[in-house]
C-alpha cells in the first residue's frame, strides 16, 4: 500500500492506500512528514535477494531524452507490467551511458540514434533484464510517461528484447569520464547514517517506510570490500562492505556488481588475492537492499520492524582496488 503521512493528526491525502484505509475504517497515519511509504510483493523481494539481474515483460509507456553527463548520462523509460503488483505500480528502466555510447552496430556517437530508439519503443511490449533498484524518490508528485510514480527501477538495464532484436547494455555499465555523481560524498554519508527504514508484513506484501531528510542517486565513495563475503549470484556478485562515516563511524552496506562490467570482473579476481579487506573508490548508485527488506518482512507479525543496515550500493566503477 502507498500513502503519505502527515504531521497533523487525522489528515489524510487521498492516495490509493488511504482510500482503502477509509473504506476499512482504519485511522489515518500521523507520524513524521518525511516518511515515504510504499509496498513490494514479498515474492519479488525473495527473487531479488537470490538474483542480481532479473527478467520482466513490460509495456513501455514513454521515454525521456538522453540526459547529459552531469545529469546521469541515461535515458529513462517508463513502464508497466502485469507481473509487478507493487504500489506504486510504475516501473522505470534506465540503461547507462547513452550520452557517450554509440548506438548498436555504429562507431560514431549520434544522440538522435538513441532518441529514435526510444520513440520506436513507446507503447510496445518488451522483455527486459536488469538490476532491481528500490528507491522511493518518485512515489508522488508530477509524473510523466517516462517517469510514472514508482519505487522500483531496473537500474541499470542490461538487456532489452523486442521481437527478434536483442539489445545488450551490459557493457555500458561503467563510470563515465569526469562524472562523480550528483550527490556529494558527505551528503551521501548523511543519507546512509540518518535514514530510518522499517517494514511491516501485510499479507503477501512488504510495506516499507523510508524516512530520510535527503534522497539522491549517484555518488562517488570510498568503501572496503570484505573478501570472505563475496558471493557469485545470477547476474554478478554480492558482498558485504563498509563505508567510514563521520567520527570514524563504520557504516555496513551490501555491495552489488553487475555481470559484464569491468568492476564485476575485478571483484571476481579479488577472491584469488591475498588479504581479506580491499579498498575501492567507485561510482555507486544508492538503493535499498532486497535482502534486508525481506528479512524484516519475514520477522514482522503485522507491526513495523526496523531494518538494520538497509542499504545496497550498486557499484559502477572504478575497477582499481587496493589492499
Amino acid at each position: 500500500m502507498l500513502h503519505s503521512r502527515s504531521a497533523q493528526a487525522g489528515t489524510c491525502r487521498y492516495l490509493t492506500a488511504i482510500t482503502m484505509m477509509v473504506l476499512l475504517g482504519l485511522p489515518c497515519p500521523t507520524v513524521g512528514a518525511g516518511d515515504r511509504i510504499f509496498s513490494i510483493p514479498i515474492g519479488d523481494l525473495r527473487l531479488w535477494s537470490e538474483k542480481i539481474i532479473v527478467p520482466i515483460d513490460v509495456v513501455i509507456t514513454g521515454n525521456s531524452g538522453v540526459h547529459p553527463k552531469d545529469q546521469d548520462c541515461e535515458m529513462h523509460f517508463g513502464a508497466r507490467s502485469e507481473a509487478y503488483k507493487g504500489e506504486p505500480a510504475g516501473l522505470v528502466l534506465e540503461p547507462m551511458n547513452l550520452c557517450v555510447q554509440p548506438f548498436f552496430g555504429k562507431t560514431q556517437y549520434a544522440k538522435v540514434d538513441w532518441t529514435n530508439f526510444g520513440s520506436m519503443l513507446k507503447g510496445k511490449t518488451a522483455h527486459v533484464k536488469g538490476v532491481p533498484r528500490i528507491w522511493p524518490e518518485h512515489l508522488v508528485g508530477n509524473e510523466s510517461t517516462s517517469n510514472p510514480h514508482h519505487a522500483v527501477e531496473l537500474h541499470p538495464v542490461t538487456f532489452l528484447t523486442r521481437g527478434t532484436v536483442n539489445r545488450d547494455f551490459s557493457s555500458f555499465i561503467f563510470d563515465p569520464p569526469d562524472y562523480e555523481g550528483g550527490l556529494k560524498p558527505e551528503t551521501a554519508l548523511r543519507v546512509l547514517t540518518k535514514t530510518v527504514v522499517s517494514v511491516s508484513k501485510q499479507d503477501d506484501m512488504a510495506q516499507v517506510s523510508f524516512d530520510s531528510g535527503r534522497i539522491g542517486n549517484f555518488t562517488f565513495l570510498h568503501f572496503t570490500i570484505l573478501k570472505n563475503t563475496i558471493e557469485e549470484a545470477e547476474g554478478g556478485h554480492r558482498m558485504d562492505g563498509e563505508v567510514q562515516g563521520e567520527a570514524n563511524e563504520i557504516i555496513s552496506v551490501r555491495l552489488v556488481t553487475v555481470a559484464g562490467s569491468p568492476v564485476d570482473k575485478a571483484v571476481a579476481k579479488l577472491k584469488n588475492r591475498s588479504g581479506q579487506r580491499f579498498g575501492m573508490d567507485a561510482l555507486v548508485l544508492l538503493s535499498l537492499s532486497p535482502e534486508a527488506l525481506l528479512k524484516a518482512a519475514l520477522e514482522s507479525t503485522g507491526g513495523d520492524v526496523k531494518v538494520p543496515n538497509p542499504f545496497q550500493l550498486i557499484v559502477y566503477g572504478e575497477e582499481d582496488t587496493e589492499d
